[in-house]
C-alpha cells in the first residue's frame, strides 16, 4: 500500500544547508549532496506525527493509544516504569496502537516508510527560484546591530514537492489498514507549514493530489470511512 502526494509550498521558504548538526537538518528544507532540494523524511514524519496526534484527540480516539506514543520525547524511565507503552506493558494481547504502528517506538518498529519530498522542477528553481536574503538582529542592550548579528540565508520561491508513504508489509487485516491510511490522509491534509520561520508566514503549504495505490477507493472515500467509523477497507 502506498500513499503518494504533492506538497505545494505557497509562500517563500527557508533553504537549509543540509548540515548534520543535531536539531538543524531535520527541521529545514535542505539541499542534498547531489544538489536535489528536498524536505527530509524526518521533517515530514514529525509534522505528520503531530497532526495525527491532534486528530486522535479531536476525534476522541486517543484512549486507544499508549501514553508513550502521545507524549513528546518520554524518558526511558517513564517508558519502563510509568507510561503505558506498546510492546512493553500495554496492549500486550493486541496489535500496537495506531501511532506506534505508523511511526514506531523503542519497543515497536514502524510499519511505514516515509520518503523525502523532492522538488518537482529543480532546474527552474536553480535558475530563478532561489536567492540570498540578508537580515540582521538588533542587540537589545545597545540598540545597534553588531557584526556577529548580521546574517543571510537562502530563500526559495513557492514550489511543489512530491513524496510518498509506503507500508513495508501487507496489513494483517483491513480494519487496521483503514485506521492507518485514514489517519495518515487526515494528517497530510492538516499540514500547513514547513521549514523555519513559519511564524512569519514562511513555508505556508497544502498537501494536494493524494493518490492511493493498493487500496480500494480514493483518499476522500477512505478519509470519510475513517471519520465515520466504518469497519474495513478493501486491499488490492
Amino acid at each position: 500500500m502506498k500513499i503518494s502526494y504533492e506538497l505545494q509550498v505557497e509562500a517563500e521558504f527557508h533553504i537549509g544547508a543540509g548540515l548534520s548538526r543535531p536539531g538543524v537538518a531535520d527541521e529545514l528544507i535542505v539541499i542534498r549532496p547531489d544538489g536535489q532540494l528536498v524536505i527530509p523524511a524526518e521533517h515530514i514524519r514529525g509534522l505528520l506525527r503531530d497532526a495525527c496526534t491532534q486528530i486522535l484527540f479531536w476525534t476522541g480516539k486517543e484512549k486507544e493509544c499508549c501514553k508513550a506514543s502521545l507524549q513528546k520525547a518520554p524518558t526511558e524511565a517513564e517508558r519502563q516504569g510509568v507510561l503505558e507503552t506498546c510492546g512493553l506493558n500495554f496492549r500486550q494481547s493486541q496489535p500496537p496502537c495506531v501511532l506506534c504502528r505508523l511511526f514506531g517506538t523503542t519497543f515497536t518498529p514502524k510499519s511505514y516508510h516515509f520518503s523525502d519530498a523532492e522538488l518537482v522542477n529543480d532546474e527552474l528553481m536553480k535558475k530563478s527560484g532561489r536567492r540570498v536574503s540578508t537580515h540582521n538582529r538588533i542587540d537589545p542592550f545597545t540598540g545597534r546591530v553588531p557584526m556577529d548579528l548580521l546574517f543571510s540565508f537562502e530563500v526559495g520561491d513557492p514550489a511543489v514537492f512530491q513524496g510518498y508513504i509506503e507500508r513495508r508489509e501487507k496489513a494483517s487485516n483491513s480494519a487496521e489498514l483503514l485506521e492507518e491510511v485514514g489517519l495518515l490522509v487526515a494528517g497530510l491534509r492538516l499540514i500547513e507549514r514547513v521549514g523555519k520561520r513559519s511564524a512569519r508566514g514562511w513555508g505556508w503549504c497544502q498537501v494536494k493530489n493524494i493518490t492511493l495505490t493498493g487500496i480500494g477507493g480514493t483518499w476522500e472515500s477512505v478519509l470519510k470511512a475513517y471519520l465515520e467509523g466504518e469497519a474495513t477497507v478493501s486491499q488490492k
